[in-house]
Parts: C-alpha cells; sequence; structure tokens
C-alpha cells in the first residue's frame, strides 16, 4: 500500500508531456511542461503576452497579421525548477527556408518581461529592423517610461551633453538603465512622423534617418531642427498635473534675468544677473526693471499644467518681478523672493521625501 501511494505522489509531482497552444493566425506557439495540478499553466498567459505585443507592434508599423502556416514564433516556458530566469533568444531557418525564432524561459515565472518583449518583437519584425529601434518602440508603449525617457533626454540637452544630431542617428544604438532613454526618444519622433512602416520596408541607415526626421539635407540644418524640436518639447506639458525632478531643475534655471538689448550690460555683472543680485542693482537702473517685466510673461510657460504646487510657486515669483519692476523698496523685495524662494525649495524638499520613502 505505501509503495502505491509512493507511486501515485511521483506521478503527481511529475510534469506532464509537453503540450502547446497556438495563436488564431498561426505565427505564435507556446510549448510547456505545465503540471498536472495547475489548471491554468503558463501557455494561455504568455500566449495572450505575446500576442498582445505583436498586436501594439503590428499597430505601430502598420503591419497586417496574417495567417501563416508555420509558426514564427515559438516561445518554451520550462518547468521553472531552476533559478535561471534568462530569456534565451534563438533565431533558425528552417529546411523550407522559413525563419523561426525560438525562445526559452528556464523559469517563466520570473522572466524579464522586458526581454520577453524585446524577443517578441524581433520574431515579429525581422533581424534586419536595428535593435535599438525595436527596443524604443517597446519603451514607447507604455506611457510613464516615454514621458521619464523624454524628461531624461531633455535634462542631456540641457546640459549640453546630447551627440550632435546626425552623428546621434548614425550611431544608434540598445541602450541598458538609463541610456535606454535615447532609442526610446528617438523611436518617440519616428513614431510621431509616422515613419516605421517606411522604415520597414526600404533599406536606410543612420544619414537617411537624419533627413527624414528633419526634412533637411544638410547636417546643421539637421541639428537646428532637433534643437527647435527639443525646445518646444521642454515648454510642453509632458504629464499633466504632475511636476517631475527635470520640470523642477528647468523652471529653476530660468530664475535669471538677462537684458532684453543685444550687447547692452544689464548690470554691473554683466549681461545676467541672478534675482537677488538684481534687488542690489534696482534702483534707478531701468534696463533691469524692464528685464523683470518681460520675466514675468516667461515663468507661466514652465509652471501651467504641471499642478498647483507650481502655480503657487511661479505667482510668488511674479509679485517679486512685479515688484522690481515698479522700483520698489529692497526690505519688500527681499521679503518676496524669500517666500517664492521657500515655497520651491519645499517642493524640492516633498519630492526628496518622496524619494527616500519618507511621509
Amino acid at each position: 500500500m505505501a509503495i502505491a501511494l509512493a507511486a501515485v505522489s511521483a506521478i503527481a509531482d511529475f510534469p506532464a508531456a509537453p503540450r502547446s497552444a497556438t495563436s488564431s493566425d498561426g505565427f505564435i506557439r507556446v510549448v510547456a511542461n505545465d503540471n498536472p495540478r495547475d489548471e491554468v499553466g503558463f501557455r494561455l498567459p504568455i500566449l495572450a503576452f505575446a500576442g498582445k505585443t505583436i498586436d501594439s507592434l503590428s499597430k505601430a508599423f502598420d503591419v497586417r497579421r496574417e495567417r501563416v502556416a508555420e509558426p514564427g514564433l515559438v516561445i518554451y516556458a520550462m518547468d521553472g525548477r531552476t533559478n535561471d530566469t534568462r530569456v534565451i533568444v534563438r533565431e533558425e531557418v528552417r529546411k523550407s527556408g522559413s525563419r523561426v525564432f525560438k525562445i526559452f524561459l528556464p523559469s517563466p515565472g520570473y522572466s524579464d518581461l522586458d526581454e520577453l518583449r524585446f524577443g517578441i518583437a524581433k520574431s515579429f519584425l525581422g533581424p534586419d529592423m536595428p535593435d535599438w529601434l525595436v527596443q524604443g518602440v517597446i519603451r514607447c508603449e507604455d506611457d510613464a517610461t516615454r514621458r521619464e525617457d523624454e524628461r531624461l533626454v531633455l535634462r542631456l540637452w540641457s546640459e549640453a551633453r546630447l551627440p550632435f544630431f546626425p552623428a546621434l542617428c548614425t550611431d544608434m544604438r540598445v541602450g541598458k538603465g538609463r541610456a535606454a532613454a535615447l532609442p526610446g526618444y528617438m523611436a518617440g519622433w519616428i513614431m510621431e512622423k509616422k515613419l516605421l512602416g517606411r522604415l520597414r520596408k526600404e533599406k536606410w541607415d543612420g544619414r537617411r534617418l537624419a533627413e527624414l526626421l528633419t526634412g533637411e539635407r544638410e547636417p546643421m540644418a539637421q541639428d537646428r531642427v532637433s534643437d527647435e524640436r527639443l525646445a518646444r518639447l521642454a515648454r510642453s506639458v509632458l504629464e499633466p498635473g504632475a511636476c517631475g525632478k527635470w520640470e523642477l531643475d528647468f523652471f529653476s534655471s530660468r530664475l535669471f534675468l538677462y537684458s532684453p538689448v543685444f550687447g547692452v550690460k544689464l548690470a554691473r555683472g554683466g549681461f545676467a544677473c541672478s534675482f537677488r543680485d538684481a534687488i542690489a542693482e534696482n534702483g534707478t537702473n531701468l534696463l533691469l526693471r524692464a528685464a523683470a517685466f518681460l520675466k514675468t510673461r516667461e515663468l507661466p510657460i514652465y509652471s501651467l499644467g504641471r499642478g498647483d504646487e507650481m502655480q503657487d510657486v511661479s505667482k510668488a515669483y511674479i509679485r517679486f518681478l512685479l515688484s522690481l519692476a515698479a522700483g520698489e523698496d529692497g526690505e519688500k523685495l527681499v521679503g518676496l523672493l524669500n517666500d517664492a524662494d521657500g515655497r520651491l525649495e519645499g517642493i524640492y524638499e516633498k519630492r526628496r521625501k518622496d524619494h527616500n520613502g519618507e511621509r
């Protein structure tokens, strides 16, 4: 009796023979060794995940899914009895000449979903599509990721750390970590211009990509168009009602006065000065007072649509600038500026606490 019970237990724990599930168009097949006691298993969830990924790519690249005789993607979900969480992608060519991508998931419950999406995308788009563009399109599928990519690229641009645009187009590659923001940003621009379908059909290189995106042939003109696009993006609202670290830093970088007349110094310090230095310079400096008034027109551009707190900060600085433009006394100006600076620092402090997990 004991031997019989042991035999039954062993059979129950032993994985069943591999079974497969195939998509309606025949392109995706998922093979899995499911435990008999698991009614759902991995086949259907992975099939649904792969199908959703390919549907979104089909829409982005304007490629219609058609029924095929042999699968172009086969995903093998292993039994998970290992700590190997890799997503292993292999491309093979059948005797018939057709291509098939095989993806092996040793521990399907713990596989990296981004790597899995990438492997699925490569199987659908083919080996000729650059890896960086595949990665970028996948990143654009998630709105939060797309916004963070735009913020990071804007930071690089504002710090003059972006390469010359034609050179950037010819040197694009898959990025890891924060470096993945560049493929995401470039793919977003390509999708905005509705170029994905065209790029899939024709042969192209970085030089051709720069021309298609900017509409210009000369490298200097291409770089200028790229700068103009980033400048527009900097003024736009990336996430309505929210203000990220980049938006805060960019707003802070606008808190300077500049001479409104080319070639004419604004103050003793030169053609620009900080708000606090402007208080000491105010007096009879009409040019500085004009610059303060002009700044009141600029600040709302970088606060509108970015939350009530940023609106309050902007209004506080505008109160200071209007008083500066009116030539009011230094003591009042110091109080107004301290109030505005304190409000801005309060937002920074709140972000630091949120980042550190404090309440």
